[in-house]
């Protein structure tokens, strides 16, 4: 009598069988390859049994002996709270249905390689724990069998981080501006010159510090690919004179000057004037970083053959080799954990903006960042 299912079947191939399959694939020459991948692989048969698992899976699973786990279904050797409310197994109670790893089986199971997020509910002897998985699974032929090839990435901790940076994010922009309304309230009732000197410095750290958080968390949507962009109509001298009198009160501004330049022009054209704005103030902050006490940081834009041309230049040299490593991720000559301008400033405009970045860095020249943005008619 066929055992009861909630999802997929419950019928299993013969241990016997299993074991025959297991040794025979053990001598296959691809083995040796899928042994020295570094993600966690495995083949099961057409009853989701597992054929093979590579070394890296074996420690995923955290048995001792590949063997203990032949024959079994991805839930049970991976441990899944679920895996065993059924007689039938993994895959055949109704808490499966929602499984992403029974459903990418069971696709591939049709012919169709297919990708899923699964999350599982591990038991082992020593804690239990959540994890979220990526799995990936792909069919193919071997000696006239059908097998999936089954691999599995570990994205709990991108998961994890992704969580705790929303809630950061939400928690400190709520306090920042609490903080804000409270100095703004503070200026209207100050009692003297100095007391309301002091308290619109405290308004202004107060903005820097929200677009700061603000830039973060629109590149952390960058990166995914959820940052939304709203174009509208946009003025460049309302972008270039709001930069330069919010980056004029920052500290990195003291004993340095920001400039319009003489050439800049105010054309009005279409772009998302936030995701521009953020851009260009990574810029100034660099080239304000890069000054000496004294120098000028020259902000402009103009009409360039139909296109947008913004730049931001300062008198700073960056050195040959730095120059070579512009624009990569992680790359950074301000110390460990940073790095993420340059590189923010070429995913926003490249991406997101439709447009192109650049520097260029000589002795005659000083350095010169250029943004070259589609004319769009405001």
């Amino acid at each position: 009598m066929p055992l009861p299912t909630d999802f997929a079947p419950a019928e299993r191939c013969p241990q016997p069988d299993i074991q025959e399959l297991a040794e025979d694939i053990k001598e296959a020459s691809m083995i040796p390859a899928l042994n020295a991948l570094p993600v966690p692989l495995l083949i099961i048969n057409a009853y989701r049994q597992l054929v093979f698992c590579n070394s890296v899976f074996q420690s995923f699973t955290k048995c001792k002996n590949s063997q203990e786990i032949i024959g079994l279904r991805p839930g049970e050797a991976l441990g899944c709270i679920h895996a065993h409310i059924n007689a039938g197994g993994c895959g055949t109670s109704k808490f499966c249905r929602d499984c992403g790893a029974a459903s990418a089986i069971i696709k591939s199971l049709q012919g169709v390689a297919h990708t899923e997020e699964c999350r599982i509910l591990r038991h082992t002897p020593d804690y239990d724990e959540a994890l979220d998985l990526q799995v990936f699974t792909s069919p193919f032929k071997y000696r006239e069998k059908d097998l999936i090839l089954f691999t599995v990435l570990d994205i709990t901790h991108e998961k994890r981080r992704k969580n705790l940076e929303h809630m950061f994010f939400h928690d400190v922009l709520n306090l920042a501006t609490g903080a804000k309304y409270a100095s703004q309230m503070l200026c209207k009732v100050a009692t003297s010159e100095h007391m309301n000197t002091q308290c619109w410095k405290i308004n202004r750290a107060i903005t820097q510090m929200s677009e700061e958080i603000l830039a973060q968390k629109d590149f952390s949507k960058a990166e995914e690919g959820t940052l939304r962009v709203c174009i509208q109509p946009t003025s460049a001298n309302e972008i270039l004179t709001h930069l330069r009198d919010i980056y004029s009160g920052h500290p990195l501004c003291a004993e340095r000057q920001i400039s319009l330049s003489e050439h800049s022009e105010n054309p009005i054209f279409k772009t998302d004037p936030t995701i521009l704005a953020r851009v260009l103030g990574n810029m100034v902050k660099n080239a304000l970083e890069a000054s000496d006490p004294g120098e000028i940081i020259t902000l402009g834009c103009r009409k360039k053959s139909g296109e947008i041309l913004f730049w931001v230049h300062n008198e700073y040299v960056i050195p040959e080799k730095v120059q070579r490593q512009v624009f990569k991720r992680s790359f950074s000559t301000k110390g460990e954990g940073r790095g993420l301008g340059t590189y923010s400033m070429k995913l926003l405009v490249e991406r997101y903006l439709g447009g192109q970045i650049s520097f260029q860095s000589t002795a005659e020249t000083g350095t010169i960042f250029s943004i070259l943005l589609p004319s769009i008619e405001g």
